[in-house]
């Protein structure tokens, strides 16, 4: 997997969930991978809603954001377009939990995916949600881009080390 801040992804900016600006935001930093991207967080008091559990605004933004950065990888940018989340135990505060983001189908314009939020000490799934993001056109993702990299470069650098993984770690991917 790729670590995006080691490859020159600037997060140097205000996004509630992964930018370093935002001190009331969750700072997270993703590995990716073709098609997935992995990410692990310890809920923060602030960030509850009822005591001791996380909020389901913010695990539905940790899903958003991971399924978001999953399609990441070739230098797709989208915009969730629907979102549906399934919340099947309490998210609790001050425990780390591991959000995954998954593509599952790319029909063009409309990418599919599934993401999961779960226990990292025992992998107990605590929510799931499956999206469908909106490509964003190419002169937008060429804005974001810009915005979003250290260097022109930092896009090609992911999808490289992804490319560098698969060739070292051959596995058979099941995208439609």
């Amino acid at each position: 997997m790729a670590r995006l801040s080691e490859l020159g992804v600037d997060f140097q900016h205000w996004c509630f969930a992964c930018g370093q600006l935002n001190n009331g935001g969750m700072r997270l930093d993703f590995d990716v991978s073709r098609d997935r991207a992995e990410a692990r967080y310890t809920a923060l008091q602030r960030h509850q809603g009822y005591d001791g559990v996380l909020h389901g605004g913010v695990v539905t933004a940790l899903l958003d954001e991971a399924m978001g950065w999953a399609i990441f990888h070739q230098g797709i940018w989208g915009v969730t377009a629907r979102i549906n989340v399934s919340f099947r135990l309490p998210v609790p505060v001050g425990e780390e939990i591991r959000v995954v983001g998954e593509v599952t189908r790319d029909r063009g314009r409309l990418i599919e995916t599934h993401g999961t939020v779960s226990r990292a000490r025992d992998g107990e799934m605590l929510a799931e949600a499956d999206a469908t993001f909106l490509r964003m056109p190419e002169d937008r993702r060429r804005q974001l881009e810009r915005r979003y990299s250290n260097t022109d470069e930092a896009f090609a650098r992911v999808r490289a080390a992804v490319e560098a993984e698969e060739t070292a770690h051959p596995v058979e991917h099941g995208r439609t």
